[in-house]
């Protein structure tokens, strides 16, 4: 199996590449912002915690939407880093004002109340959805 540095392969039979995530997630697709090299960083680890027995066909799209994850919570520590306070954590913002005016989000029913972390961002929240289900041999209640 050639070397490509653009891909991580598991086995000869599974491979991801940066084209198959900048596929499920286009917007990614500006290769200044989102290099290649940093998304083949996340997609080495994505697929560790993907188990190709259990997601099947779907084993790609685990690897990516952790991939995802991580692209995205970079991006909010570079923001937090810009305002001074690198690696600052921060949770979901459920309220905001500004002025006499306010607005708030039910977040609850787009959260995992078990899926901490993965909580932080849409990604996140598929990723683990579809690794709950996945994990459970596919059945859901």
């Amino acid at each position: 199996m050639m070397c490509n540095p653009d891909q991580v392969a598991v086995d000869a039979d599974h491979v991801v590449t940066t084209d198959d995530f900048r596929t499920f997630f286009p917007e990614f697709c500006d290769a200044t912002k989102y290099p290649g090299n940093l998304i083949v960083t996340y997609l080495q680890i994505g697929v560790q915690f993907v188990s190709i027995s259990r997601w099947q066909q779907s084993w790609k799209l685990g690897a990516c939407l952790f991939a995802a994850h991580e692209l995205t919570m970079g991006t909010i520590a570079t923001k937090a880093a810009a305002t001074g306070v690198p690696g600052q954590a921060t949770g979901i913002v459920s309220a905001k004002s500004v002025g006499p005016v306010s607005k708030s989000y039910d977040t609850s029913s787009a959260m995992f109340s078990d899926a901490g972390y993965f909580n932080l961002t849409t990604y996140g929240q598929r990723y683990w959805y579809f690794m709950r289900l996945f994990g459970t041999g596919g059945v859901q209640l």
